[in-house]
């Protein structure tokens, strides 16, 4: 099978694409159509597509919008290619591995003729990034799925899906997601992060490429390799535990700011867990991006298929 569709709302293509050591591409929001796919929050959720390779991730991309007019370029380097990296932001808390491949990852683009840049995005952007995009994905959690299951004439409700949940992911719901949980947020705040937190976090990263001229922000997808089955719920990144949104910390801006980010497989870590890094590029630069990572792609091995 050469790609598989999914939904990525916090990160759910580009998270499994790092860990499986394929490739994860997330759209900018609104550029794939989202019917027919079960929502979690309306203004974050985007279908994308998981593949074998950037160039695989394209033709589909070219299908699905019919975006024909602008082909993948000949260019072969990446000698006009311009990166930033932000690491105040992206790897405050990070796997020694997974830190280890992307310093070496920014030293192969340079190699590779690209200008890498360190930049820095504010104090209080992972904060930022993280309040309002999980404000975003439980306030509209369940009157996303609501409205999904009335309009499908599915024969469930929201209730029923609710109380099969796994423990620890109901205790989350019941918290957050549920109007009377002590985590749920008012309509006023829900209002403020839609129209001064989401703005404030688009500026920012749009920064990045109109102001600073910056062609694409690069950032480890996850900031560990997969943990073990058995402690995918916590474990423990370089000396310190934490749960299973971690894994989408990383992942989590792009998300809040709608913009288009892909995963590729830069390497394995010494017990053979895929490394991925991401690209970013701004708000509808979606064939920009695809090329450009397939540029990059190119500077990388080809992953071994699993033992």
């Amino acid at each position: 099978m050469p790609a598989a569709l999914g939904g990525d709302t916090v990160g759910s293509i580009r998270v499994p694409a790092s860990l499986c050591g394929v490739v994860g591409f997330k759209p900018t929001t609104g550029r794939w159509p989202r019917g027919g796919v079960a929502p979690v929050s309306h203004t974050l959720d985007t279908t994308g597509i998981l593949a074998r390779s950037v160039e695989d991730a394209a033709l589909i991309d070219q299908i699905v919008t019919k975006d024909m007019a602008v082909p993948l370029s000949d260019h072969p380097g990446l000698q006009e290619a311009k990166f930033a990296y932000a690491p105040r932001q992206y790897m405050e808390l990070i796997d020694p591995e997974t830190e280890a491949h992307f310093k070496d990852a920014l030293l192969r683009l340079q190699d590779a003729g690209a200008e890498v840049v360190e930049i820095d995005l504010g104090v209080d952007f992972s904060q930022l990034a993280d309040r309002l995009t999980w404000n975003l994905f439980f306030r509209e959690a369940m009157e996303s799925v609501t409205d999904f299951l009335r309009r499908n004439n599915f024969p469930v409700s929201f209730n029923e899906i609710y109380g099969g949940l796994k423990p620890e992911l109901k205790e989350i719901w019941s918290h957050l997601v549920l109007p009377s949980g002590q985590g749920y947020i008012s309509q006023e705040a829900y209002e403020t992060t839609l129209s001064v937190d989401r703005p404030e976090l688009q500026r920012r990263l749009s920064k990045v490429f109109t102001h600073s001229g910056f062609d694409a922000l690069l950032f480890p997808t996850t900031p560990c390799p997969a943990p073990t089955i058995e402690h995918r719920s916590r474990f423990t990144v370089a000396g310190e535990e934490v749960d299973d949104r971690f894994l989408a910390k990383n992942t989590v801006p792009t998300s809040g700011a709608g913009l288009p980010g892909i995963s590729i497989p830069i390497g394995l870590t010494g017990h053979g867990l895929p490394i991925g890094l991401e690209i970013d590029a701004a708000h509808g630069h979606d064939r920009a991006l695809l090329d450009l990572a397939r540029r990059v792609e190119s500077v990388f091995d080809t992953l071994p298929a699993p033992a």
